[in-house]
């Protein structure tokens, strides 16, 4: 049976930060490790985890920067140093082995720590993201960077402006977001849970060379209706990886986990179960 309890909030110490992570209990069932989308925050999670409990121990992280986890400051986060972050984790539990996935940066992420430790990597899903990263998403982010952070009265005013940017999510999901992933600031108004230089150093890295170096069981899970993994990636990825499986899922856009969230959670517990996980 399910459990509808609260997941417990954790800390551990990766290098000199303090890193925020929710556990959702089962403490004997298999790791699964879930990485949130870059200026997102675990609380992404919550529904997906909330249903998978009872099958694992999922453990959802607050990236450096993001959430209750401490910033980093500029400069200080690569998908080399996020990744550091996840095997942090992995040691402060002392994990035997873990199931990775993250959405967009977090699957980056994941897939480097699968790459860091392979003898401990059980799969490794990877959500709407590629190993190269288009000059032109960076080049968004930097832009907003230096527009600076964005301020809100209350909390519904936050999810009505986040809406208009995903019409394929449900506003239930912008307003669950939006109350954790916000914050009061000293002037009274609200501001989103992340540091804003976490924008300045998303450089569009490639990390095909981590993709030989991951030995476990691996899904590619691209959106239909989004760019981000082109059939170019696709060809190269199948190229390093022939058993890799891509599962192209329609009607989805770059958020998979809100947009198609019934499909997106049988993609992912099939793919685990055909690997006895």
């Amino acid at each position: 049976m399910t459990s509808n309890a609260p997941p417990t909030e954790g800390y551990f110490k990766s290098g000199d930060l303090n890193i925020h992570y929710l556990d959702w209990g089962n403490e004997g069932a298999t790791p699964f490790i879930l990485l949130h989308h870059v200026q997102s925050s675990a609380h992404t999670w919550d529904t997906f985890a909330q249903r998978i409990r009872g099958q694992y121990r999922v453990l959802a992280m607050d990236m450096r920067g993001h959430g209750d986890s401490d910033w980093a400051g500029e400069g200080h986060y690569t998908t080399e140093e996020y990744a550091s972050d996840v095997v942090a984790l992995i040691k402060h539990l002392n994990l035997p082995r873990f199931i990775a996935m993250g959405g967009s940066t977090g699957g980056r992420v994941a897939m480097l720590a699968a790459a860091m430790v392979p003898d401990k990597a059980a799969a490794l899903i990877m959500e709407d993201v590629g190993a190269v990263r288009p000059p032109s998403i960076a080049g968004g982010f930097a832009e907003r960077a230096a527009a600076g952070d964005p301020e809100f009265d209350t909390v519904e005013e936050w999810a009505k402006q986040m809406q208009g940017t995903n019409t394929r999510m449900p506003y239930a999901v912008f307003q669950h977001l939006a109350q954790h992933n916000t914050k009061r600031l000293p002037n009274g108004k609200l501001g989103v849970k992340r540091d804003l230089m976490i924008q300045k150093d998303f450089i569009p890295l490639e990390l095909w060379r981590y993709v030989e170096q991951v030995q476990a069981p691996f899904l590619l899970m691209p959106g239909s209706e989004s760019e981000i993994v082109g059939e170019d990636q696709q060809m190269k990825f199948k190229e390093l990886r022939p058993e890799i499986e891509i599962i192209t899922i329609k009607d989805a856009g770059h958020l998979i986990v809100h947009e198609q969230p019934e499909v997106f959670e049988k993609t992912v517990l099939d793919f685990l179960h055909r690997h006895g996980l």
